[in-house]
């Protein structure tokens, strides 16, 4: 009987954290498609990438090529990418037609396809690129390929420096060309990569910041000086938001933070893209912001409830200890609700 009821305790346990997870995934599986949307995905590269620097807004989302990918490429060489079927409606998102302006607004139609969550990825064992694309920058006439790589963190500090992961995942991106943009010795077809680190959650010093990573050359001796073009192939850039970051003076990182902040409303937001980023809320945008928020939103509140039991789980045992007491006549001198008692129970 004893083992059943623990059986069923834990249990019970195990379920409340996987829903836990689970909504943390789905929230974050949002975030992304939120984010590979061409419109927002324009601010990015304008205010990160020197190749877009004088490219109005407006222009940029139709330099993105083809179909890129959320959470489909694997970053490891051994893990294989996922194949996702072309009517699946819950894994891949539709591109629509040609990147239009609506009303004079950016058009957030056009979105990068989605695929499946990360939660997925990691039971898998595999890890894989949270969103993937190729831009043609036009250069001297042309256009030149650059493979991007965005990744959206909850935190600048895991245990790891992120500039490091940065230049991994970047360097994976230009080893992984060998066998499919060139063959043989023809490196000189290798193309810049660039791997773009959303930190969110960020300390109020190291907020609202951006910072680059790359190659530049340095002649120890003599006068010659290699062509940029083939020494300029990795950039790393690390965009730190903050709640700082919603009052920043630079557009991108104020539209991030925005976007991110857990203190403004989804309908504010759904008001300030169109009013102050000039960014058209289409019925997709609409449905991401409001996922993402409620999603958001049920994460805290959850958080804040495992805080209070938490902290009247310690407040019962230490009367427990201190009194001589049962569970029971503790949490009945704390005056703890029934609801909370059952649980509370089950904690100690």
């Amino acid at each position: 009987m004893g083992e059943n009821k623990d059986k069923q305790i834990i249990e019970n346990d195990m379920a409340q954290t996987l829903n836990v997870t689970d909504e943390s995934a789905a929230h974050d599986a949002t975030a992304k498609k939120l984010v590979a949307n061409k419109a927002i995905l324009a601010y990015i590269l304008k205010y990160t990438m020197d190749e877009f620097a004088d490219t109005p807004l407006k222009e940029i989302p139709k330099y993105i090529e083809g179909k890129p990918k959320i959470s489909k490429i694997a970053v490891m060489q051994d893990h294989t990418d996922i194949e996702v079927p072309e009517d699946s409606e819950d894994v891949e998102v539709e591109l629509l037609e040609a990147d239009e302006e609506e009303n004079g607004k950016l058009s957030g139609n056009r979105r990068i396809e989605g695929s499946s969550t990360e939660d997925k990825s990691i039971r898998e064992g595999s890890i894989y690129y949270d969103i993937r694309f190729v831009v043609r920058v036009p250069k001297d006439g042309t256009l030149v390929e650059i493979i991007i790589n965005v990744e959206i963190q909850n935190n600048d500090t895991p245990g790891y420096p992120i500039t490091k992961r940065g230049i991994y995942y970047g360097s994976r991106m230009i080893s992984a060309q060998k066998g499919t943009v060139f063959t043989g010795q023809h490196y000189e077809k290798i193309q810049k990569v660039v791997s773009v680190w959303i930190c969110v959650g960020t300390a109020e010093d190291r907020a609202d910041s951006i910072n680059d990573y790359q190659f530049q050359e340095s002649c120890r001796h003599g006068d010659y000086k290699e062509d940029p073009e083939n020494y300029d192939l990795e950039k790393i850039v690390v965009i730190r938001l903050g709640a700082k970051g919603e009052k920043s003076d630079n557009p991108m990182v104020r539209l991030l933070s925005k976007l991110f902040s857990q203190t403004i409303s989804k309908e504010e937001k759904k008001e300030m893209l169109p009013n102050e980023f000039n960014i058209a809320v289409t019925e997709t945008i609409s449905q991401e912001v409001d996922t993402m928020c409620n999603l958001s939103a049920g994460i805290i509140e959850k958080t804040k409830q495992e805080s209070k039991l938490e902290t009247l789980c310690s407040a019962v045992k230490n009367v427990m200890e201190s009194f001589k007491v049962t569970v029971d006549d503790a949490m009945k001198v704390l005056k703890v609700s029934k609801e909370d008692q059952a649980i509370l129970k089950k904690m100690i």
